[in-house]
């Protein structure tokens, strides 16, 4: 959900709404907000004499939707009073084929006669603060496709966003929408959805004058999303919109951890080394599976409008006589949350205490640097499972010990209904895709990572974006004049910066898991999101023509079986234009690199020596958080082996102080912590 912004004249406290009376039947507009008295809110910027823009906030449930609006301009305008004097007008949008209409006498008494201030020529709304929250939760563009940006670009030009890039980029649609684009499937699909949510008791209706008054204040909006999955099949997901929790729920608070994508790679090499028969399950509805224990978990939501209808239809005796409509006409019905569900902030963490739970209870053990990878000796072999909330991968030498453990969850998680919904997803085999990534086991003491789909996706997006990407002949990831930047080269406009941003950030998912070789670039390119220009584009084609020549070339990773960590680290001096160095490394455990970084250095160095020694202190962390990953893991580690090719950094590290000199004074905290390490033996330098 998008971050927190303001509704003008809408209290998110529910208190001193103008217009509105704070009793039990809360009267409410089609769109799901308190009605408000006509006088009651001036709007700054808007004359009354002038009809206003309607713009419309989808409740997601059979509301109208929002259009996207289109670029702003704005042109001068003078509006003449009854006396014929010319009188200034605040400057109103317009867009590029509007006419100017001829100023029209006032047709009957105003609505109101309090005096009203202009606001200042350029004025434009902060959109910060909860109160817009709300509002912005529910913004949709032309076709009903949310932005995947939209929380980071609220406040630049994010409305102005081409709709039909948008549209590929994210296919989640509303309820509304989703029902005009796909039907009966859409229909059943949401069907289906509610009937889940009910039949696990999800639900306990109740009156508003049940709740206290502060309960009263917590109380949640529902919306309902429809996505087309790859196999053609329409999924509903029910979300409540948590961002409303943000007040009284701390980060802290709500925060659930989730694998990590190093820890992944990791345990698919030792899969391979031992080759270890592996499983991957989805677990459904996990979150509505998880029962509330705690009264300050709670949550309260309503639901509004064609989802009424169905739960009414699922189950009249439970909910009908709590159904509800407004003077409006819109029905909703108030109902307790007794399950997890999705979009309160605390579902993933009641979640994913419950797994633990399960797999604590019958001996197994996490490991202490990643808690959502849990391990287990049985028969005399290691069994793993890594979980990121509800999609986990088991892997044991036993075929038979898989079979058993899916069973053990089945009977914990699966519950399946009258349609056939709610029954566990497997895949068995050599070939699994998990996270996104699709892993090859065919190959004896081998896995092999793609991410072709998915690639396949990004190429369609740039297709789109830039119809004269030109033609396929990049063989490298980055153009020789990466970090070159200059400085009164034009900027990308708007729309561009967005489709910028979009594939920049969807192209950083592949490297992380699965293409490691455009680190380098995507290290640049993350840097210049924010204000890219026509160089940056040039760049990002680049990349792009690259990413599609190559689009089946997979990541090969294997061990040798030595148990040795070896690292490669470099870095390149003074290279960025404020003379900052650039720092990059990777492990290896003899085929293949699943941990790769690399970075913008954060200080200026005064020689090669000095960046060579903040590039090893820049993969410290990696260095050492490795070891005691495969430690934990009952991986033996007999060397972990630093590679470099600068001998006075080398000496440096090994030697500290005895090999420091009047240069070398400012960075002995970076070198003597490696020295540190290197004494302990976690770290030799080679």
């Amino acid at each position: 959900l998008i971050g927190d912004v303001e509704i003008p004249g809408v209290d998110s406290d529910g208190v001193g709404i103008p217009g509105v009376d704070d009793d039990e039947d809360l009267e409410l507009d089609p769109d799901g907000l308190p009605a408000i008295a006509e006088d009651a809110i001036e709007i700054p910027g808007v004359d009354e004499e002038e009809p206003e823009p309607q713009v419309e906030i989808s409740d997601l449930d059979g509301q109208p939707t929002l259009d996207d609006p289109p670029p702003i301009e704005f042109e001068p305008q003078v509006e003449v009073d009854t006396g014929g004097a010319p009188v200034p007008h605040v400057p109103v949008p317009v867009t590029p084929t509007a006419q100017p209409a001829a100023a029209e006498p006032a047709q009957g008494p105003r609505r109101s006669t309090r005096v009203r201030t202009q606001t200042k020529s350029g004025y434009q709304p902060s959109l910060q603060g909860t109160k817009y929250a709300y509002a912005v939760t529910q913004l949709m563009e032309r076709e009903g496709v949310l932005h995947p940006d939209a929380h980071m670009f609220v406040q630049d030009d994010f409305y102005q966003a081409d709709p039909d890039i948008v549209a590929h980029v994210m296919t989640q649609l509303s309820l509304k929408v989703g029902l005009k684009t796909w039907g009966a499937k859409a229909e059943q699909a949401a069907h289906s959805e509610m009937k889940q949510l009910h039949m696990r008791d999800t639900f306990k209706p109740m009156h508003w004058h049940e709740l206290t008054a502060h309960q009263q204040k917590t109380v949640l909006e529902s919306h309902m999303f429809l996505k087309e999955k790859r196999d053609g099949k329409i999924k509903g997901r029910t979300v409540a919109g948590g961002n409303k929790q943000r007040d009284y729920i701390s980060k802290e608070d709500a925060s659930s951890p989730t694998v990590a994508t190093e820890s992944v790679l990791l345990t698919c090499i030792i899969d391979a080394e031992e080759e270890r028969d592996v499983a991957v399950i989805d677990i459904p509805n996990a979150f509505i599976q998880t029962k509330i224990e705690n009264e300050k978990d709670t949550a309260f939501i309503k639901i509004r409008g064609v989802l009424v209808d169905i739960l009414v239809d699922i189950a009249p005796e439970v909910y009908k006589k709590y159904a509800r409509v407004d003077k409006k006409g819109v029905k909703q019905l108030l109902v307790q949350c007794q399950n997890a569900l999705y979009g309160t902030m605390v579902a993933s963490l009641l979640y994913y205490r419950k797994f633990v739970k399960s797999l604590t209870s019958i001996g197994f053990k996490l490991n202490p640097y990643d808690p959502c990878v849990a391990n287990k000796m049985i028969r005399g072999n290691q069994m793993t499972i890594c979980f990121h909330v509800d999609d986990c991968k088991l892997s044991h030498r036993s075929a038979q010990i898989v079979d058993n453990m899916i069973n053990y969850l089945r009977k914990e998680y699966e519950s399946i209904f009258e349609d056939g919904s709610g029954k566990m997803t497997v895949s068995r085999g050599k070939l699994h895709t998990y996270l996104g990534m699709n892993l090859d086991y065919s190959e004896r003491k081998l896995v092999k990572i793609t991410q072709i789909d998915f690639l396949d996706e990004i190429a369609e997006a740039f297709r789109k974006a830039d119809p004269k990407g030109g033609a396929l002949t990049k063989r490298t990831a980055a153009p020789e004049n990466l970090f070159k930047v200059d400085e009164d080269c034009e900027k990308l406009s708007s729309n561009k910066m967005v489709e910028f941003h979009n594939l920049v950030a969807k192209t950083l998912y592949t490297t992380k898991r699965s293409r490691p070789d455009t680190s380098l670039p995507l290290s640049f390119l993350t840097s210049r999101v924010r204000g890219p220009d026509k160089d940056d584009w040039k760049k990002l084609s680049h990349l792009m023509q690259y990413l599609i020549l190559t689009r089946e070339m997979p990541l090969i990773l294997g061990a040798d079986g030595s148990g040795i960590l070896k690292w490669w680290v470099d870095a390149s001096f003074a290279v960025h234009p404020n003379m900052r160095g650039h720092s990059g490394g990777g492990l290896s455990m003899g085929r293949g690199f699943p941990i790769v970084g690399s970075n913008k250095q954060k200080l200026n160095t005064r020689s090669s020596t000095e960046t060579e020694i903040v590039g090893v202190d820049d993969f410290m962390s990696a260095i050492c958080w490795t070891r005691y990953f495969m430690q934990a893991q009952g991986y033996e580690i007999r060397d972990n082996i630093l590679y470099q090719d600068n001998k006075s950094s080398i000496l440096l590290e090994k030697n500290g102080k005895a090999s420091s000199g009047k240069r070398t004074k400012h960075i002995n905290i970076r070198y003597f912590f490696v020295t540190d390490r290197v004494g302990q033996k976690e770290v030799s330098l080679e």
